[in-house]
This record gives structure tokens, sequence and C-alpha cells, in this order.
């Protein structure tokens, strides 16, 4: 994977929150997982790890240790093969079909070793047992997959703190490319901006510090960081790049001190502790992609390291960030991603299977776990979300920091096309519905080194699509607006979310990744329906164009959606 950029999201709207994240200079070979190949990506929506079909649940991309979960006839696509067995309390209030309460789940995936029967998969072959399909129902991992689709404004979810971009390793902004990023108005409204720390406690990038300044003149609230390797003097492989450990005590302590101070000295909201303490940069053969400043930490390492940073960064008033894993399985299991283009290679796994796992470890542990402020989380190689565990039983913001099309994985690009754009989208449906993320963050605005998705335009500087389906979202899903609760039966290919603001205002996010138009009635319920609702398409033709209002009759909502289009509602 190559470099990568984290970004926090905000707490409210009018308050200017800062944060940063620690790295080194700019890669050897291209870059860390968000350059040159950020951390490998497992599968778009509409290739095996989806964000979840509406009535019927599709195979879910094979992990390591685990053959893939077979198809699902509950909803939700199958699980990941290898994580452990289905039916906890989800996020998103579905119940699983193994029995599990509110259950963000679709149906359970295929069964692993031994040939355990994951519940509603079928028995797989010679894997460890199949984990409930982490992506969600088309309407959002909701409590119901049956009768009429309906959005019930009273039963809430997570709160949005934003959407952003990371600027480590990436071209310096102008003022006009800020505004096409985080104007709210003449662009897509963006919030959250991720920038880099290298080893000995300055800016990863000579440009961030302009970056700042040049984000925040055009719309930019909230400011993160996070960082990638400490100094080699601190490493067990005597390098800042291609993984290592961090050595000793003295070496825990005098790191932290220098996170906390950079995240002080800048006046951050909110910084990680370690970007991706699950990958080591392992140079330029699929499945890897360039030799980068990263670290390891095992879950010990990371409850270690959590203890050693919080009291430093409470006294300092900045927000802690970890573990902010490359892999969403990795924050909750020790299985690992497959399959990377065209080899069909695991992913690199430096820990073999062990040691992963940081959301347990971190709970498990009283004085860590209250360290934490925020989740940090990738959305990498498998390209989907997972739900909250039910036996974690306290619950903290998710921040899914960083995400990109990469070499080696799906969606690796170059490309500009709306069925990129609508592979992304699905990307954001299941961080938010399946992960209940509070924020979601790009890589870069702009590709850099290889030319690939890595940015929202391309190395050359064209546009794409991808840049206006995650404008769907972030430029009508504000800070402080809710998610809310949607369900029934959604038609095949068809992906909803549904928010409301503070003010009233309804949003919904649908999704159509099918070949076919699609119309969806929708009822409004729990609340006030808004009495007409603009519809803003993003489509082979358009960027998020708005389209004539459409009345809500009834409280219903006739919502048409052409085919490959993401299209956002909105109504007060």
């Amino acid at each position: 994977m190559t470099m990568k950029r984290a970004r926090l999201s905000l707490t409210g709207s009018g308050i200017l929150l800062i944060a940063a994240a620690c790295g080194n200079n700019a890669p050897d070979d291209g870059g860390g997982k968000g350059n040159a190949g950020a951390p490998a990506n497992g599968g778009t929506p509409s290739n095996g790890g989806s964000s979840g079909a509406s009535t019927s649940g599709s195979a879910g991309k094979a992990m390591m240790g685990g053959s893939a979960g077979a198809a699902s006839p509950a909803g939700g696509s199958s699980g990941v093969g290898g994580s452990s067995g289905a039916g906890g309390t989800g996020p998103s209030g579905g119940t699983g079909p193994a029995g599990g309460s509110a259950g963000a789940t679709g149906a359970a995936g295929a069964t692993g070793a031994a040939g355990a029967t994951g519940a509603a998969g079928a028995t797989g072959a010679a894997g460890a047992t199949g984990a409930a399909g982490a992506a969600g129902t088309g309407a959002g991992g909701t409590s119901s997959q049956s009768g009429p689709v309906t959005v019930q404004l009273d039963a809430v979810k997570q709160t949005i703190d934003g959407f952003g971009i990371n600027n480590t390793w990436a071209p310096k902004m102008s003022a006009n490319d800020a505004k096409a990023m985080f104007s709210a108005t003449d662009g897509i409204g963006l919030t959250i901006l991720r920038v880099g720390m290298n080893d000995s406690g300055g800016f990863m990038s000579d440009n961030i510090s302009a970056d700042i300044s040049t984000a925040k003149s055009a719309g930019a609230k909230t400011i993160i960081g996070s960082c990638w390797s400490p100094p080699a003097s601190c490493k067990t492989n005597n390098s800042v790049n291609d993984g290592g450990h961090l050595k000793d005590d003295t070496c825990y302590d005098s790191w932290t001190t220098t996170i906390a101070n950079f995240a002080k000295t800048n006046g951050l909201y909110a910084m990680s502790i370690a970007n991706e303490p699950d990958f080591a940069s392992c140079g330029s053969s699929e499945p890897c992609n360039g030799n980068y400043p990263t670290t390891l930490y095992t879950d010990a390492e990371m409850v270690k390291l959590v203890k050693a940073a919080a009291p430093k960064f409470k006294t300092a008033g900045v927000k802690l960030i970890a573990p902010e894993a490359s892999e969403w399985l990795h924050q909750w299991s020790n299985m690992s991603a497959c399959c990377s283009e065209p080899g069909k290679k695991e992913s690199s796994n430096p820990l073999k299977g062990m040691g992963y796992d940081y959301g347990h470890a971190l709970f498990k542990d009283k004085d860590a776990w209250a360290g934490v402020d925020i989740m940090g989380v990738h959305e990498y190689d498998t390209q989907v979300a997972e739900p909250w565990p039910a036996d974690v039983t306290e619950k903290k913001p998710v921040w899914q920091t960083e995400m990109s099309g990469v070499k080696w994985w799906p969606e690796q690009g170059p490309s500009t096309t709306i069925e990129n754009g609508v592979a992304v989208a699905g990307w954001i449906h299941s961080a938010l519905t399946v992960g209940e993320a509070s924020a979601w963050l790009w890589w870069w605005w702009n590709a850099n080194n290889t030319d690939d998705n890595e940015g929202l335009y391309l190395k050359s500087g064209s546009d794409t699509k991808r840049h206006y389906t995650l404008g769907n979202y972030s430029k009508f899903v504000r800070p402080t607006y809710q998610r809310v609760d949607i369900g029934g039966m959604v038609p095949t290919d068809v992906l909803l979310s549904a928010y409301k603001g503070p003010d009233g205002t309804v949003v919904i996010v649908a999704i159509n990744k099918g070949a076919a138009a699609a119309t969806v009635p929708i009822t409004i319920a729990g609340g006030t329906a808004p009495a007409m609702m603009t519809p803003n398409v993003t489509s082979a033709a358009d960027n998020l164009a708005a389209k004539t209002a459409v009345a809500v009759t009834g409280g219903v909502l006739m919502a048409a959606l052409e085919s490959m289009t993401v299209t956002t509602f909105v109504g007060k």
C-alpha cells in the first residue's frame, strides 16, 4: 500500500478544528498506502464485498483463513470468510439471521474451518468460520427488509462530523483547488483536512502549512493529523520505511511526547498516534506498492502506545485517534483481505494473522479504552466496513480517515467514469450504514507520483465522477446532521441511506448501480416530511445537477433513479 492520509471530523458547525498525522518524508517508490498504492481495497460494492443488496445478498470477498462467504438470501452481502460468526448487535438496526439483536449485518457468510455452517450461509471448505456480512442491506442496514421503503426520522443513528481529504505528499492546493474541495456553494463542501507529521515532529510535506491556511479560507473547519513512523533510531528495523516496531519504553515515551507536542503546537482538533499499524511497505511486486514510512504495532503494542500517549493528549487538549488500521477487518479481527488484481493474492498481512484485532484489545484494557476518543480506521482492501461488534459494549465515534483506489486492487484506475463514481459511493454507503462512521475522508485531492485513482482528480488534473459522488454526501449531509433509519423492500442494485438536519432538513442518498432505471416510493415517517424534495444527480452526463423538485404527497416521495447514478434528495 502506498502513503496514506488521515483526517478527523468536525464536532460542530462554526467551530474550527485542527488535527494532524505523523509520518516521514515522501516515499522512496511512489508512496505509502495513499500514494501510489494506498492500502489495498478488496472489492467494490459491485464485485463481492458490496455494501449490500436490498433483497438478496451477494457473495463476500474471500479473506485469509477462509473462503468467501456464499451468497445469502436474507438481505446483506455475505460475510468475509474467516471472521468469527454472525448475529451480534450491529450498528444499523437489522436483526441478524443468527439470532443477534439489532445486527447491521446482512446474511451470515459461508462457513469457514471444518465446514461449520454460518447462519443462513452455505458450508465452506477448509476455512475458518465465515463472519456475518459486513455490508449492509440496500436500505442501509436497517431494522426491516420487508414492506414499503420507509424513512424513520425518529430512529436516530450516528451524528455526522464531516467529510474530507488528506494532503500529505499531495500537490499544493491553489485557492481554486481548495474552493472546489471545501466550499459548500462552489465546491463539494468538505470540512475536514488530514495532515501528516514526520519522524522529527514537523510537517510531512513542505506544502502542508500553506494548505491548511488555504483550506480554512475555502471552508475547512477541522484539521486533524496522523503519523507514519518514529525516527529510525527508535525502530527495530533501524529504518523509517518498511515496517519495524517501536523499540522500547524510552522510545514509547519520547515518540508520544513528539506526537502530542506537534498536535498542540499546530492547534489540531485530533491526532492519530499511528497510521496503519497493520501494514508494512514491502516493495513493488503485487500486492505491495512501494517503500515508504510505515510502522507495525501488534494489538498489545497499540494498547501500550495509547496508554503512553493518552495523558499527554489530555494535557494538550487534543483528541486521540486510534488504532487507524488499513483494513477495517483488522479493527475487530485477525482476518486479512483477499484478493488483489490480477494475481488474486492475499493482502501483505505482515503480522501473519496474529496481533491485529486492535479494537478488542483496547476495549479489554480499561485505561487504554478511556484514552481513545475516536476510533480511526481505513477502508482499504475489502472496500467495505465492518459492524461494531456486540461484545464491545461501549461505542465510540468512528472516523474513516483515508480511502482511495490504489494499485493492485479493484478500482485502481486511472478512471474518470460514472461506474467508478458509483463504486466509490458504495464505499461511503457501507462506511456510514454498516460501520456507522461519523466522518469519511478520501486520500488526495489530486493524484501524485503515480497515475491511478488515489486522487479525486487524476495526475493530469482531469476531473472524475468520484469527485462528485463524494459530493452527493459531503455537500448535503452536513456536520451535526444525524443518520436515521430507513427500511423496507428496496429494489435490487439500489442502496439508500437517510439523514436529518437540526433545522428539519431531510436528506436521502440513493445509489442505483444497475443498468435499468428504478422508481422507489419512499415513505417519510416519524417526523415532519418535506413538501418538496430536490434531486441532485451525478450521472454519466451530470455532476451534482439540481433537477426539478418532486412533491412529497401524503408523506411519500416517488424517487425516480436513472441507471448508474447517485441522487441526493434534499427538502425541508
